[in-house]
């Protein structure tokens, strides 16, 4: 086979490898997240995150408001080493982020399919206050 005819095959490929790959992100709205973290961060996104009394407390004591933590989900990064995913019957997750203050904030979620609960906000930083919730 020749160099020319090669080449033309190998664009030929390329060429729809992209149009592939483009009409996938153009769905983007349908289609699922690929990465664990996008995965995580959907499942918080997608349902009402029910927030414990310690959590309550904890955000209470430092001045987050629930739209803060919705925007800490909107826009964190999942922490996997200091997750704890495995040898649990529903894992938790530990988020870092910022809220619509600018603060930065960790915070420690449980996450199942369709029912994800805010545990613990994880001093960080100057920004938090360790407080006496029990």
């Amino acid at each position: 086979m020749k160099f020319s005819k090669r080449l033309r095959l190998f664009a030929i490929g390329m060429g729809l490898g992209c149009l592939v790959v483009w009409g996938m992100v153009m769905q983007r709205d349908t289609f699922p997240a690929w990465t664990p973290e996008g995965r995580i961060l959907e499942t918080l996104q997608k349902n009402p995150v029910k927030i414990t009394p310690i959590a309550a407390c904890m955000m209470e004591c430092n001045n987050i408001s629930n739209y803060d933590m919705l925007s800490l989900i909107n826009s964190a990064d999942v922490i996997f080493s200091e997750s704890t995913v495995r040898g649990i019957e529903t894992p938790e997750y530990v988020l870092e982020g910022k809220g619509l203050d600018g603060r930065k904030y960790k915070m420690r979620f449980r996450s199942k399919m369709n029912d994800n609960e805010l545990l613990a906000v994880i001093p960080f930083g100057d920004a938090l206050k360790t407080c006496s919730c029990q």
